[in-house]
């Protein structure tokens, strides 16, 4: 399991700091990302072994889940240059599965690598402390031979549903942030700590983004090919 969260104060941004590594990347040993990251599948009309495919679910009736599934779906596949689809020269390819998550058996869902989950409080997953943060955990930890560190097979996203219940553009935010943590960035260490980043938010005194920045593109891009 893993650790990254986005704070409740939350729509995520800011300005200025050294390019490559202003959002801030998981280095050293243990890295916080989806094993995938690293690889691509050549095909275009399915998601391959390296690829991500994401599934989408809501256990509040305050969120649809068809109506969050396309909110999320264009938010990571929709905004040409403002997206994560297509990241690290493709090495994230983004597929959403036909069904909802609670659709599949364990054994399928485990090889599904982003989970994208709404639920009004989060008792059971203490780094969403209950009812106060959206957050991301990793799961099924693997060693990467070639990067020398452990990296993570499945990413599960937790949102608070007051967070994007109005698929809005702070909802936007909060969903291109949590995937910025399954791709293996950071929040901010202390308020102030600002870049121009969807991984910085109001909770650390920086300003408002809502989609990935070049800076956000170019650090994943430095995790995607072990540089980080």
């Amino acid at each position: 399991m893993v650790r990254a969260r986005t704070f409740l104060a939350a729509a995520l941004a800011i300005a200025g700091a050294a390019t490559a590594w202003a959002s801030h990347p998981h280095r050293g040993i243990d890295q916080l990302h989806i094993s995938t990251i690293h690889d691509n599948s050549v095909s275009s009309t399915g998601p391959g072994h390296d690829d991500e495919e994401y599934c989408i679910q809501s256990h509040t009736s305050t969120v649809s889940s068809s109506a969050f599934a396309r909110f999320v779906e264009k938010v990571l596949t929709g905004y040409p240059g403002h997206m994560w689809d297509g990241a690290a020269n493709h090495r994230v390819d983004l597929w959403r599965t036909a069904n909802f998550c609670d659709a599949y058996d364990a054994a399928r869902r485990r090889y599904i690598e982003i989970e994208y989950l709404v639920q009004d409080r989060w008792p059971n997953v203490p780094l969403c402390g209950d009812t106060q943060f959206s957050c991301t955990t990793l799961e099924d930890p693997r060693w990467d031979p070639t990067g020398g560190h452990t990296h993570y097979r499945k990413s599960v996203i937790h949102f608070q549903a007051r967070h994007v219940s109005a698929l809005d553009d702070r909802a936007r935010s909060f969903v291109n942030h949590e995937t910025g943590h399954a791709l293996g960035l950071r929040d901010p260490e202390f308020p102030g700590d600002c870049a121009d980043s969807v991984m910085h938010n109001q909770f650390y005194n920086c300003a408002y983004n809502n989609a990935p920045t070049a800076s956000d593109l170019a650090s994943v891009l430095n995790i995607a090919l072990r540089r980080n």
